[in-house]
């Protein structure tokens, strides 16, 4: 059986802060979280963000991910390459993501992994229900700071397609 990821992120660069969620779907169980962070890049967020969904991931499942994210799409696909060369730069420089990286290849290794690009723009869809607490966790990231919860599970229940 393959485990479903959905992960949104929600960046205002002006103001480095951004807010993320992820929703996971393993057979019948859904469970999902939110979050955000503030004074951080773009890239550095989206790792971020797909690390903590990466944790905890059961044995050996495979996975699929479901991203919208350029950025996060591209770092997927690449990240292999990118892991091969010693997580450097273009410029040959070292990466400044480089740990986050390889927390991420290592949650990685050893699964099917497919990706599937998704579209948010139904807020009962999951892509749509994950964009939207990540909307939230960027409001609520730029007074608090970093955090993370865990999405109740009368909300999850409202997911169309779960």
């Amino acid at each position: 059986m393959t485990l479903k990821l959905w992960i949104e992120i929600n960046h205002q660069a002006p103001y480095r802060t951004g807010g993320w969620a992820w929703l996971r779907q393993d057979g019948k169980a859904v469970s999902g979280a939110a979050g955000g962070d503030r004074d951080l890049d773009v890239e550095a967020f989206c790792v971020r963000a797909l690390q903590t969904a990466l944790t905890d991931l059961p044995a050996e499942t495979a996975v699929a991910l479901h991203l919208s994210e350029p950025l996060l799409i591209e770092g997927v696909r690449t990240m292999s390459t990118r892991r091969a060369a010693g997580w450097k730069t273009e410029a040959g420089e070292d990466s400044p993501d480089a740990e986050a990286w390889e927390a991420v290849a290592k949650a990685l290794t050893g699964r099917a992994l497919s990706l599937v690009r998704t579209q948010p723009t139904d807020a009962r869809s999951p892509a749509g229900f994950a964009a939207a607490w990540a909307e939230l966790g960027r409001d609520k990231a730029k007074t608090k700071g970093k955090f993370k919860n865990l999405i109740p599970k009368p909300n999850l229940a409202k997911i169309r397609g779960l």
